[in-house]
């Protein structure tokens, strides 16, 4: 066997008897690993959001969140896309921090006057801006602050969190329509949010009668 295969050889036996190490190592071991890592993350930058401004939500087309919210910020009209850091892991096993979408096709746009409106509703990228009974949903600036830093880290104690992305996920809209599964087609209100989970208590009208069902994210949208 020629000094190459030995070397990688050797490498292989040594990597294979860390691992079993690592499996035989009491759990409570691993937890403390697992902590240690997740202190060496880098947290994300605090998003500080404009104070003054009238912030209203704002739905995208798809693919779109992320590219309108640059551009209406080029523009020089605030914008907030709500993004969280997610830890992927490949079919090979590697494992990548990504920051995803928390808000599927829903960006926060931060408005002087009615100007700004008009060049976020002109905007390629912009589907519509949300209403309720013929009003704009606008979230107040201190409650939007909240969930920024909820979902970047910067929070306070986790039930102030879960509340701060609570307030903000019921202003969006409370009448939603399932898109997938048995119920799909049936709308309903959202009676209670699962931050952790990203998953929505609705009540659905079935058999005459309200009735509370548990759906993930991506099995509604607003109605």
């Amino acid at each position: 066997m020629s000094n190459g295969k030995r070397r990688i050889a050797r490498r292989r036996r040594e990597a294979l008897a860390h691992r079993a190490l690592a499996h035989d190592r009491p759990p409570a071991d691993r937890a403390a690993e697992i902590r240690r890592r997740r202190r060496r993350r880098v947290r994300p930058v605090r998003v500080v959001l404009a104070a003054d401004r009238v912030w209203m939500v704002a739905e995208t087309k798809a693919r779109w969140a992320a590219r309108a919210a640059r551009d209406l910020e080029a523009a020089g009209i605030a914008a907030f896309d709500p993004r969280e850091e997610v830890e992927l892991t490949s079919p090979a096993g590697r494992r990548r921090t990504a920051r995803v979408s928390l808000l599927h096709r829903t960006i926060f746009v931060g408005l002087r006057d009615d100007a700004d409106l008009a060049r976020v509703e002109a905007h390629p990228g912009i589907d519509r801006i949300l209403f309720r009974d013929g009003r704009a949903v606008v979230i107040a600036a201190g409650v939007l602050q909240g969930f920024a830093d909820a979902i970047t880290g910067h929070g306070g104690r986790e039930s102030h969190d879960a509340e701060a992305v609570r307030a903000v996920l019921f202003a969006l809209g409370d009448g939603v329509r399932v898109t997938g599964g048995p119920l799909a087609t049936l709308s309903g209100t959202v009676e209670g949010v699962d931050p952790a989970r990203r998953r929505y208590r609705v009540a659905l009208s079935l058999f005459g009668r309200e009735t509370p069902v548990t759906l993930d994210e991506d099995q509604i949208e607003r109605d």
